[in-house]
Order: structure tokens, then C-alpha cells, then sequence
């Protein structure tokens, strides 16, 4: 927990903000001298390093036609401009493109399965906590700058350049990767956080109850968890894998435990304000362990595994949503159900 404070700590107090290249591409069509009023930033888990502040000040004067001069054996460009605040801007580095020159096994039982599960539930819940803290903390959102304020620009070529936000056109945009800005180089102000954004990757756990037969033939609930890693590639779709671990006692007082290991789609085609209705398919592998006595076999099987269901999400910033699952299973020759609930981090 000491290292989580101080990851949480560091993340909280950066001074730099990421601008993804499709906002870039979007400002660049903006007016410039309104181009600070709304800027979608994400603030970045460390401080870029990008040399010493050059900051603009709220009477720097707005220049749209910059005197370029070169200067120097390694061509350095300096650009120049007249205003209230901060200095010159400058590029290091070539240019490029836009016409510029720049499955667990249960070990020998349903019980030694159980105890499996819960250590790996342990780490994951670990791993969940300190990625929900991180991501939840920092700030992923819109922010109102000058439209004077620096723009570090990182090439998809690797080359690097720094440009007021009023001079990006739209050929730079287009050869940018993503551009970072710093929150103490000029008049900054946070304007809310983004709704929630699951592009990108995705992880999970939710816990609940689900039902599970016995060898004897009884069907009964027990304890039913996930752990999810995924990718989004966009908002409403996403493909994710998963790692069930279920169980519950029989008749006989031994532990019937079932993993299963699937892929899935999930899809989130409506919403309602914070809430976002959804469903979920997929398939995979599942295996029991029972040992049931005077049973062939104990009751033990594998078998493939279909799943589907209802997902209901309610949003909590930006990057953290809490999630219900409402399933089925078909497995083992048997259908299943479970209903869980949880914390998913994007």
C-alpha cells in the first residue's frame, strides 16, 4: 500500500497533460484565437520531459503569422512572436509528413481449486484497487487555455516540435502523434472531467452468486467471481477474456469448484445519462472438480462453455465504471446462471 500511495501521489501532482492527436486534428479546424476555449487533456502519470517552461501569460498578445528564422549547424527553428509573456518557442529534431519539413487446475480437489482461486482473486483484487486509484484520480477531461500556450508535438515518426496552440495547422495535426501541454506554462483552467470512455484496454472483477449441480444431481447457489482483461477499440465494443472461479458445498460437504475461461464481445448500444445498458456473448472452456464419493469419476468434468447476458454500467468518471452482470452458461450439459456485480477500470 506504501508503493500505492506513492504511485497515487506522483500521478496526482504532474503538471502535464496529453492531448490526443484526433483533438489535435479537431483544433487545428478551430479559429485560433478560440482554440484554448475547450481542450480535451489527459493528465499523464509522470512529467513529460520536455526542457525548461516557456509560459505565456493571460495578456501574451495572439500572433497568427510567426517570423521563422534558422539558426545554427544543427538547424534549430526558432519561432519568434511580441506579447506580454513568456519567449521563444522552438523545434528540435527532423519533421516528417503533412508538408512540412518536419485456466487454473484444481490441484487434487474442489477444495485445493478454492484455495487456488481466492490467492489469484487476492492478487487481482490488488492489481485492481491500485489501477482504479491511479486511474481515477488523475484528471481526464477538458481544460480552457491561451491560445498562446505551448504545445509540445510528438511526431508519428518519433521527431519532436513545440508550437503555440493558435499556429498548429491542420498538415501538423496531421503529423503529430499526440501533443503534450503543461498546466504551468499559462492560464489554466480545469472545465470538467469527460464522460466515461472505455476505449482503450480494459480490467475488471466482479463477484456475486452463481448456480451449480452436484454429481448427485442437486442444483444449488454459491459464490460466482470474474476477473476481466480487455481491449476496447472503440466506445461501445469491446473484446475481453475472462477467468471465472465458482464454488459452493454438496451434499457431502465437499467443494464443488468450477473455473471457466472465456472470450467475449461486449456491447453498450444504449445510454441513459450515467447508466449504459448493454449485452455480452462469447465462448470458452469450462472444468469442474467435486470428487463426489460412490460417483465414476467424482463428478470431475471439462467441457466447452457458452455465455451470454445482460450488462447494466453505471458511470463514475471518466475512467471508472461500476458494472452488473445478469448471465447464462451452458456447460457440462447443464445451464447455468449467475448475477455479479463490479468495478471496471478503463
Amino acid at each position: 500500500m506504501r508503493h500505492l500511495a506513492l504511485v497515487l501521489a506522483a500521478a496526482c501532482g504532474t503538471t502535464s497533460y496529453k492531448i490526443p492527436g484526433t483533438e489535435l486534428q479537431r483544433l487545428a479546424m478551430v479559429p485560433p484565437e478560440q482554440r484554448g476555449q475547450h481542450v480535451r487533456v489527459v493528465q499523464l502519470l509522470h512529467d513529460a520531459d520536455v526542457g525548461p517552461p516557456e509560459p505565456v501569460t493571460a495578456e501574451t498578445q495572439i500572433v497568427f503569422f510567426p517570423q521563422i528564422d534558422v539558426y545554427g549547424p544543427e538547424r534549430r527553428r526558432y519561432y519568434s512572436y511580441g506579447g506580454g509573456g513568456g519567449g521563444n518557442f522552438h523545434v528540435t529534431g527532423g519533421h516528417g509528413g503533412g508538408g512540412h519539413g518536419w485456466g487454473l487446475h484444481g490441484g487434487g480437489g474442489g477444495g485445493d481449486g478454492k484455495a487456488e482461486a481466492v490467492v489469484i482473486l487476492v492478487a487481482a483484487a490488488i492489481v485492481l484497487v491500485a489501477a482504479a486509484a491511479v486511474e481515477g484520480s488523475r484528471y481526464d477531461g477538458y481544460a480552457q487555455l491561451h491560445p498562446m500556450h505551448p504545445v509540445h508535438l510528438f511526431g508519428k515518426d518519433g521527431s519532436y516540435t513545440v508550437l503555440p496552440l493558435a499556429w498548429i495547422d491542420p498538415q501538423t495535426a496531421a503529423w503529430a502523434d499526440h501533443g503534450v501541454v503543461r498546466s504551468t506554462e499559462g492560464p489554466w483552467r480545469e472545465l470538467g472531467r469527460a464522460p466515461l470512455d472505455r476505449a482503450g484496454w480494459s480490467y475488471a472483477m466482479f463477484g456475486g452468486v452463481g448456480t451449480y449441480r452436484s454429481a448427485d444431481g442437486s442444483k444449488a447457489p454459491g459464490t460466482a467471481t470474474t476477473i476481466q482483461l480487455g481491449y476496447f477499440p472503440e466506445q461501445h465494443v469491446g473484446v475481453l477474456t475472462s477467468l471465472f472461479f465458482g464454488w459452493r458445498d454438496d451434499a457431502v460437504q465437499n467443494v464443488l469448484f468450477e473455473t471457466r475461461y472465456t472470450v467475449e464481445v461486449d456491447g453498450y448500444p444504449v445510454q441513459v445519462g450515467p447508466l449504459h445498458l448493454g449485452l455480452y456473448g462469447g465462448g470458452g472452456g469450462a472444468s469442474r472438480w467435486e470428487d463426489y464419493p460412490g460417483v465414476p469419476g467424482g463428478g470431475n468434468d471439462s467441457s466447452l462453455a457458452l455465455i451470454g447476458g445482460a450488462l447494466l454500467q453505471l458511470d463514475i468518471n471518466t475512467r471508472l465504471a461500476i458494472t452488473a452482470r445478469l448471465g447464462e452458461t451452458y456447460a457440462h450439459d447443464e445451464r447455468m446462471s449467475d448475477a455479479m456485480i463490479g468495478l471496471s477500470v478503463y
